[in-house]
């Protein structure tokens, strides 16, 4: 009997110190959780603080490409195709929708711009005009062919750079007897 007592006791006493093996495992493998949690969260935080880094680079570039474009450095030199879209008229044989597609060869004359439109490798208007910054004013002027209606006819464009690439602005034609129309204009250098 006593052979009993001492083996239950043995195995109560094995039992126990399996399971006190198992909690120190445990215990063991919570930290370890605990400091995978903990680096996860540190490579978070340093992910978060790189993207806001980035984030500011580029809004850092962005602006930078901006303000070169508003320097007075803008050239717009060169030849660009532009497409004019009607988006107002009150004016009787224009409609809205109405497209015309020119060449635009820009250069500088004496201390302004000069502009030759030209369809088909023929100029059919000159503006001339003034770069502010990157806003470009033209007015069209009045030739010996004559390409516009009638000389009480005023056009004049406002355009301003997107990108070195593409300007973007108005074209409004005023004729007497309050007749205006205004095109959406793009140009796209070449």
């Amino acid at each position: 009997m006593k052979n009993i007592v001492f083996f239950t006791f043995v195995l109560l006493f094995l039992g126990s110190c399996q399971d006190q093996e198992r909690e120190r495992r445990l215990k063991k493998k919570e930290v370890e959780l605990t400091q995978k949690e903990q680096a996860l969260l540190l490579r978070e935080n340093a992910l978060a603080l790189r993207e806001q880094s980035i984030a500011k680079e580029v809004h850092v570039l962005d602006s930078t490409r901006q303000a070169s474009l508003d320097s007075t450095q803008y050239n717009p030199t060169g030849v660009w195709a532009a497409r004019m879209n009607c988006i107002e008229t009150d004016c009787p044989g224009s409609a809205i929708g109405d497209s015309k597609n020119e060449q635009w060869e820009i250069s500088y004359q004496q201390s302004g711009i000069l502009v030759q439109a030209s369809v088909n490798n023929r100029i059919v208007r000159l503006y001339t005009g003034t770069l502010t910054g990157n806003t470009l004013t033209l007015n069209a002027q009045h030739t010996d062919d004559e390409a516009l209606p009638d000389a009480n006819t005023n056009i004049t464009v406002q355009l301003q750079a997107a990108t070195e690439q593409r300007l973007e602005g108005q074209r409004i034609i005023e004729r007497p007897g309050n007749c205006r129309i205004i095109y959406a204009l793009e140009l796209t250098k070449k």
